[in-house]
């Protein structure tokens, strides 16, 4: 099982934060764009974990897993400091 992000999930993440960031952002921040997609992929680690029985799903799960520790270290790399996605 393959997951990916349609640009317009990524596009409704996009506006999301910018309406709890400021309520009038007409630019993200690109701190704020970056955790956009480590929030994502979050989300949809927690609803495949709901299926743990379901070997595709923790395959899926896994190569999630690894992507979202790819964009976090990348995210330390550009920003210095660890991604904080819990007021994303």
């Amino acid at each position: 099982m393959v997951v990916r992000l349609a640009a317009s999930e990524v596009e409704t993440g996009r506006r999301l934060v910018a309406r709890k960031m400021a309520r009038s952002v007409v630019r993200i921040l690109p701190e704020a764009d970056d955790l956009v997609a480590i929030n994502r992929i979050a989300k949809q680690i927690r609803e495949l974990l709901w299926h743990r029985d379901d070997p595709d799903s923790m395959r899926a799960c896994r190569a999630l897993i690894r992507e979202q520790a790819q964009l976090s270290l990348a995210y330390e790399r550009r920003h210095g400091k660890a991604p904080n996605i819990e007021r994303v």
